[in-house]
């Protein structure tokens, strides 16, 4: 499971709750049967470099360093700095290539306030062309309009506030546990080990996450924000507006308390989610019920850090793309969306660690963005009236769990 650490630096499971000790007993099941083996599901480096079965090998740069062709070298990193397969990023890119709305971002690029104005307008043109995906050259600009980034940085306190939490002093148990995740942060990947601008990703990331943590002292830190905010400076490339748009996921796109210290919040989302599968994808439901998988053991990275440490890094950024316009509906319907599109494979497990590793394949394989969101928007329907609904009902659920335990 994807440990939670909150701002007082200690590791939590999923609460003290029926949840938790669910969680727990999956867990002691699932390494009994298999020897004690349960993978880690922190190396976001063995997500991009270990292919499933039915994929060609990556090739990384240490096995191109003994090949003439420069082209090829680069081919084997995207954009962002990530190890992947050359053969599926040509597909991947000339697929999204093909799908984009180019007349719109024409636009965009030609009249530079244009993101801005029709992200507080809900322009439904934004939305479409959102949805088939931001070019690269200005998703900085988009993600920091579309997730209300501009407009919380305009409403902040005081100028330079940036600036100014920097140098504000931090919890020394948040300090330690950013410091010890800050290694953990995207090892293999090249950009961000070598840094933009003479800047290594560290030293980014830490900047940005006491910040967060000076800004919100209420949640401060939990694993999992330290992949999101390193994502969202390799993708942006500008420290603030990454920032920014970071805090803007946090505080206003997602519900504010999801990475909350008390995890309820978290709880609640995997709740909501269950419910939805229950009507969107009953036979996978039942099944995971059947297995006792808790969805805590298997959606923890997709919820904690925005899918960025699931899928390839183009796919996170298509699903982003959609997610900092359209909010948290986004990251629901995706879910639900791999779950019915990989659903006859999720039947064939007979184990938690089948499960696991049978998502952990089809997350890291789903280099096709325009496959993916298309199914998503075409296949699963949901509205935040349905999500409201179901927060009410599982709010009250869990009020009623913990009047019980207290008796």
């Amino acid at each position: 499971m994807f440990a939670c650490c909150r701002a007082n630096g200690a590791i939590d499971g999923a609460g003290d709750g029926a949840n938790a000790r669910a969680a727990r007993s999956a867990i002691a099941r699932a390494r009994a049967r298999s020897n004690g083996t349960l993978e880690a599901p922190e190396d976001r480096a063995r997500h991009r470099r270990e292919p499933s079965a039915t994929t060609t090998t990556t090739t990384t740069r240490d096995d191109e360093d003994d090949e003439d062709d420069d082209d090829d070298d680069d081919a084997s990193v995207d954009e962002y700095g990530f190890a992947i397969d050359r053969d599926v990023a040509r597909a991947a890119s000339g697929s999204s290539a093909s799908a984009m709305d180019e007349k719109f971002w024409t636009r965009a690029r030609d009249a530079p306030g244009t993101l801005a104005t029709c992200a507080l307008d809900r322009d439904s043109a934004l939305k479409r062309a959102v949805r088939k995906g931001v070019p690269s050259d200005l998703r900085c600009e988009a993600w920091f309009a579309c997730s209300g980034a501009r407009e919380l940085k305009k409403m902040g306190p005081m100028d330079s506030y940036y600036e100014k939490l920097l140098v504000m002093k931090v919890d020394q148990k948040v300090v330690d546990q950013i410091e010890l995740d800050l290694a953990r942060t995207f090892p293999a990947n090249e950009k961000y080990e070598r840094g933009e601008g003479g800047q290594r990703g560290n030293d980014v990331l830490r900047r940005m996450l006491y910040a967060y943590a000076r800004h919100n002292r209420k949640t401060g830190y939990c694993q999992g924000m330290n992949y999101i905010a390193a994502f969202l400076w390799l993708v942006m490339g500008d420290e603030e507006k990454a920032f920014w748009t970071f805090t803007a996921l946090l505080d206003v796109v997602l519900p504010s308390d999801v990475h909350a210290r008390d995890i309820k919040g978290t709880i609640s989302q995997y709740k909501i989610l269950h419910k939805l599968l229950q009507s969107n994808v009953p036979k996978v439901a039942r099944h995971l019920k059947e297995l006792d998988v808790d969805l805590v053991m298997i959606a923890s990275k997709w919820l904690l850090c925005l899918f960025v440490e699931s899928f390839p890094a183009t796919t996170a950024a298509r699903v982003l793309d959609c997610l900092t316009y359209e909010g948290e509906k986004v990251w629901f319907r995706v879910a639900i969306a791999m779950m019915k599109m990989y659903e006859r494979d999720i039947l064939e497990c007979d184990s938690l660690p089948d499960v696991m590793l049978c998502l952990k394949h089809a997350f890291a394989n789903q280099t096709d963005a325009d496959e993916l969101l298309k199914f998503t928007f075409e296949r699963v329907s949901l509205s935040n009236k349905t999500i409201a609904a179901h927060r009410e009902i599982v709010a009250a659920e869990m009020e009623e769990e913990r009047n019980n335990q207290r008796r």
